[in-house]
Parts: C-alpha cells; structure tokens; sequence
C-alpha cells in the first residue's frame, strides 16, 4: 500500500483527493492547521520525522477565496508589497520548501505533484470575473511551474516532479459568473473532481516511468483558444 502525503487536504478540492486516495492508499492530510507550511525550521522538521512516503501531493497555498474567508491571519493589505509576499511565501517559498526537503529525507520518495494552475500558463479573462484577479496570486502560480522544471532536472534520476495545472472547481460560484466562464470552456462545462482522479492515480504509480518535468494542463480546453 501506498503511502501519501497530501498538503492543503482540508480545501475543496484537497478533501475529495484525499477521500478518493484513501480508498486504496494510506493518506496523511497536511495544512496549515497542523504547521506553518512557509516556516523552513516545520517544514524540514516534519519531513525529516516522517521520511518513508511514497508520494506527495503539494495543494496548499493561498488563493483569493480563501484570503477573504480564513479569519486567522492579517490579509488586510495596505499596499502591493504586503500583498506580495503573502501569495509568494505561501505559493512559492512554501512549494520551496516542501519539495526540498520531501526529496532530501524520504526515502522512499517516488514523485511529487505541485498543483499551479491554468493562470501559471495564461492570463486570466478579467471580462469574466467581477474584479480582476490578484497579479501577485497569477506570478505565484507561473513560479510553482518554474520550482517544478528546476527541481526535476536536478533529481529526475531519483523521483518524478510534475506539475498539474487545473481549471476552478465547479462548487458555489454564481450562476452568472459560471454562464460566462463556461462559454470559454469547450467541453461545455466547468472542472469536477473527479476529472483529477485518473491522472493522479497515473502519477502516484509505477505506471509513471518517464514523466518528469511536465505541466500537465486540465483545462477543458480553456487554454486552446
């Protein structure tokens, strides 16, 4: 049995991985609940502890609905720096930090998944949503991409690194805004969970002998206009 480590487990779409992994692997959820996923001196003593997964998933960071959302942390930003070095110390330094370390202490470290997202490839339709995305989440999610090419081809001989670059869950978004969002999709439809199933059961496997380095878009179709 597989073992899995999934960070950022308690988010929308990190909680149905996990329940869609657990069926057939053995699972440990990580968020930013359990340790500060920015914070080297957690990060590398939590791995360094527990060093025999197989595989890791990388979904924790920090995205725009959950800035407005979680209570817990200051993201009343006074001015572009600040917000800056929010998105970049969680969506970068952090993805840093888990790759480094997973590599150097597991031993048993098979490959590694690093979630972007398709605005780590193009830049968002701003027409479409109600105001336009965060510049500094957009550069973060470019970075994870660039974190993933660097990493593979300094350790591709030890463990496959990929990256998957997904389209929005369809959850509780407006009516309105799904309308408009879905006519740039040509499948017709926005993402469901269960379209990341088959390939992450793909790249947590032995079927996966030379994959390493990619950015695997899951889109719809939405980049190909």
């Amino acid at each position: 049995m597989k073992k899995i480590l999934v960070t950022g487990s308690k988010g929308l779409i990190g909680k149905k991985i996990i329940n869609h992994l657990k069926k057939k692997n053995k699972t440990f959820g990580l968020d930013r609940h359990n340790i500060d996923l920015s914070n080297e001196n957690e990060v590398k003593k939590f791995l360094k502890k527990n060093n025999d997964f197989d595989y890791l998933i990388n979904l924790h960071g920090a995205n725009e609905h959950v800035v407005k959302k979680n209570e817990n942390i200051n993201l009343v930003f006074k001015n572009d720096l600040e917000s800056f070095n929010h998105y970049f110390h969680n969506n970068v330094f952090s993805f840093y930090l888990k790759n480094k370390y997973f590599i150097k202490f597991n031993k048993n470290g098979k490959g590694i998944i690093n979630f972007s997202s398709i605005f780590s490839l193009i830049s968002p339709k701003h027409v479409i949503y109600e105001k336009p995305k965060n510049i500094f989440y957009v550069s973060s999610k470019f970075a994870v991409n660039g974190i993933t090419k660097y990493f593979s081809t300094m350790y591709g001989k030890k463990i496959n690194i990929n990256t998957i670059a997904n389209h929005g869950i369809d959850w509780k978004q407006p009516s309105s805004f799904k309308k408009k969002l879905v006519k740039n999709i040509p499948k017709g439809r926005m993402m469901k969970s269960e379209d990341l199933y088959g390939i992450i059961d793909y790249l947590c496997s032995s079927k996966n002998t030379f994959m390493n380095g990619s950015t695997i878009v899951l889109d719809g179709g939405y980049t190909s206009w």
